[in-house]
């Protein structure tokens, strides 16, 4: 598409979108049309492309949040932490005296807490969109977590942030940094500054993910671990309008750019992408599947690989099926099971460099071979 095509079909959808969203009559009737939804996305992303907003889609006011979501955020902050403590193999010999990068934790230090109380030296967590709340609920909030762990653990997290007087984290400990794109911040600091890397439904809202990855290697140790949830799915652009939930994979890359790239709507790379983006930095990988599409909720116990009857039943085979033929060609070549994952959690540990260097002899003793998959990926 030529620049001057790519400027008039931008400008028409920002008039749709406009007219969507400021006559209320026309909008429930607006949201029924593909195209009218891609009008809306494309005016949000750029009102923060342009500046003019910096929060992200849907954000609430977390410091106006009442006493009674205390549980459910204490529910959601150990429910993250356990699964990178038991899918990544978290351990407190590898957490002890360790540094963790937490990528896009939301407002809250809640994780970053419970590493520090395994035994973690320091934490650095970095988001794009949202500043530190310190609030009364989230001050009520990290006197939850602490009570419901072991003395040693809150010795190490009262060392670590003064709850006496609102939420004020030690820096040495315990640093959050917010409105720096990961991309950028990763150019800046120290090349080997972590030992373990974590994000839980980021990755997706990073659109440049190659030059995110080559931040996240760069920062990474050697014999480092990075373990991240990936939320695989359309964030309801379309699917809690009564779309197809792939929906989203149809939209022409020429276009749906302009509609998430700066407001962190899914970036759309396919569980594909992940494993060679291992097979790209030499990793040793896990890839878990955590949610098939179209069902209310994660598989209970998370999976390699997916099996029909105890992961998917035939009525999930058929969803997708019915839409693989209007799928984006890169799409459409995916495994059946492939396009049934709606989230994923990646385990890549970085090799040490005489893991490299043996690695490296490997391939070369193996030329002329046909090459088989990066090791450990499903």
């Amino acid at each position: 598409m030529s620049r001057r095509l790519k400027s008039i079909a931008l400008t028409v959808l920002l008039i749709i979108s406009v007219a969507a969203l400021t006559l209320p009559l026309w909008k429930p009737a607006a949201k029924r049309f593909k195209y009218f939804v891609v009008a809306t996305n494309v005016y949000q992303d750029f009102l923060r492309r342009s500046g003019l907003r910096r929060d992200q889609i849907s954000q609430p006011d977390y410091a106006a949040l009442p006493q009674s979501e205390v549980p459910a955020y204490l529910h959601r902050i150990n429910s993250t932490f356990g699964d990178y403590r038991k899918y990544g193999q978290l351990t407190d010999q590898r957490l002890r005296g360790g540094s963790v990068l937490e990528v896009g934790p939301g407002e809250t230090i809640g994780v970053a807490l419970r590493f520090i109380g395994a035994g973690a030296a320091s934490v650095m967590a970095v988001d794009k969109f949202v500043p530190l709340e310190t609030s009364a609920f989230h001050q009520a909030l990290y006197r939850a977590l602490e009570n419901g762990l072991d003395a040693q653990e809150r010795v190490r997290i009262e060392a670590a942030v003064d709850l006496d007087n609102g939420v004020k984290p030690r820096p040495d400990r315990i640093e959050y940094v917010y409105g720096e794109a990961m991309e950028d911040l990763a150019q800046r600091l120290p090349p080997g500054s972590f030992d373990v890397i974590v994000s839980n439904a980021v990755l997706e809202e990073i659109y440049d993910s190659d030059r995110m990855f080559e931040g996240f290697d760069r920062l990474l140790k050697p014999g480092g671990r990075q373990v991240h949830v990936v939320d695989l799915g359309d964030y309801g652009m379309f699917s809690k309008h009564g779309f197809h939930p792939l929906e989203f994979l149809t939209i022409p890359d020429t276009v749906y750019r302009y509609m998430v790239e700066a407001s962190g709507q899914p970036n759309r790379r396919s569980i594909d992408y992940y494993r060679a983006t291992a097979a790209r930095f030499g990793y040793d990988a896990r890839i878990y599947r955590t949610w098939v599409v179209g069902e209310p909720a994660h598989l209970a116990e998370y999976q390699v690989d997916l099996q029909k009857g105890r992961d998917y039943s035939d009525e999930d085979l058929r969803r997708v099926q019915s839409v693989r033929e209007r799928l984006l060609p890169r799409y459409r070549e995916l495994s059946d099971e492939d396009l049934l994952t709606r989230s994923i959690l990646i385990v890549f540990d970085k090799p040490r460099p005489l893991q490299a260097a043996a690695s490296t002899t490997g391939r070369q003793e193996g030329a002329g071979r046909r090459a088989g998959p990066p090791s450990g990926l499903p």
